[in-house]
């Protein structure tokens, strides 16, 4: 994409919502407030190149971002957030498993929010500790299904610590709580989902990761997946049966989630990024930063990248597994409080050109050889 179309593209998604901003009532007293917000404001709307514009447009909205004031209130909304999730465990069961070390210094760490993926998990599990997670954060979103019998294990040995979240829309908590719990416990953490698989080509994790450290985080694009060819459940790994992702960079192949140094978080300000103390951003595997000017929805720049990368990390994003688990995903609505699409509209974004996808394999043999042992061979 030349810089001009990406700038107007830019500026399509985004000068709307600068425009919305700034007539929202803390838009305008950030305004007031903020001599350089009005100075680079000014600037905005001067005549210049549709590249420069947009350049300038994320500037503001960076700049926002990194305001003083704009932080503490944002503080202040984050709190109340919080309190209701708080307030929905009210009466249920704050059932909390950790047996790991008190005072455990972890190099990576992942956390996960589940909501009846017991079928899932022990793959999921066996996976990251493939990859060379040293701890899963394992957070419960009002389970039905035999989850805790799956995990039990697992539990047993400190490597899975286990909570139980109550009621809706509680995934950015449930992150939250782990950059919370885990700023003096692991050097990095990974804020996935049950149906994200993260690892990298070139080696495990915690190997990657150490040319990285000099960043507060860094943001990982999915590779989506589709149902490839499977009406209903098929028995078997995940990492088997679904080998069919998009023929081409499709934009939903943009949007990153994040590995997060939690000593270095200011707030998880959104379920695929965070945003860090100072002037600090995340960046992608080339080591370029993840700011506003990568928006493909105003005011979510920092969920995406400007093109895809996956040379060093990538997530493999089995967004649907099979046709019978996307219809009841779509049924029960998403953690993060996203809209609900319908199960055709989402059926539909499957039926374009797919190419075939091996590049998990050599992580699915791993687990595959571990998979039906009673406890597998990697925990003894």
């Amino acid at each position: 994409m030349s810089n001009t179309s990406q700038a107007e593209r830019y500026l399509k998604n985004n000068s709307a919502y600068l425009e919305w901003l700034r007539t929202t009532v803390r838009g305008k007293v950030l305004f007031f407030l903020t001599p350089r917000l009005r100075t680079l404001y000014a600037d905005y709307t001067g005549e210049k190149s549709v590249v420069q514009k947009a350049r300038d447009c994320a500037d503001i909205l960076n700049a926002i971002d990194e305001n003083i004031v704009w932080r503490q209130a944002l503080k202040l909304l984050i709190a109340w957030e919080n309190i209701r999730v708080v307030q929905q465990q009210n009466g249920y069961r704050h059932k909390t498993i950790d047996n790991s070390p008190a005072h455990a210094k972890d190099y990576y760490s992942v956390a996960v929010i589940v909501k009846n993926e017991a079928r899932y998990i022990r793959e999921f599990i066996l996976f990251y500790k493939a990859t060379g997670a040293d701890r899963i954060y394992i957070y419960d979103n009002d389970s039905s299904d035999n989850l805790i019998e799956e995990i039990t294990p697992f539990l047993e040995t400190g490597f899975v610590v286990y909570r139980y979240l109550h009621g809706p829309v509680v995934q950015t908590f449930a992150y939250r709580d782990a950059v919370r719990r885990t700023k003096r416990r692991t050097k990095w953490l990974a804020l996935v989902d049950a149906d994200e698989f993260l690892f990298s080509l070139k080696g495990t994790m915690p190997e990657q990761l150490k040319a990285y450290e000099k960043y507060p985080g860094v943001g990982v694009n999915w590779v989506v997946f589709g149902p490839s060819g499977h009406e209903t459940r098929p028995e078997g790994l995940v990492m088997d049966n679904y080998t069919e992702t998009f023929a081409d960079n499709n934009d939903i192949n943009l949007h990153i989630k994040s590995v997060v140094q939690p000593a270095e978080v200011f707030c998880v300000r959104h379920t695929h990024y965070a945003l860090y103390n100072g002037r600090k951003y995340a960046v992608n595997e080339k080591g370029e930063v993840i700011d506003n000017y990568c928006a493909l929805v105003g005011g979510a720049g920092k969920a995406f990248t400007e093109c895809n990368n996956r040379d060093v990390f990538r997530i493999n994003h089995y967004f649907t597994r099979s046709l019978e688990d996307l219809k009841e995903k779509c049924s029960r609505g998403f953690a993060d409080g996203a809209d609900k699409k319908s199960f055709d509209e989402a059926k539909k974004s499957f039926e374009v050109p797919m190419t075939e996808d091996y590049s998990i394999m050599p992580y699915a043999d791993i687990v595959r050889e571990e998979y039906n042992d009673s406890f597998p061979k990697s925990f003894m």
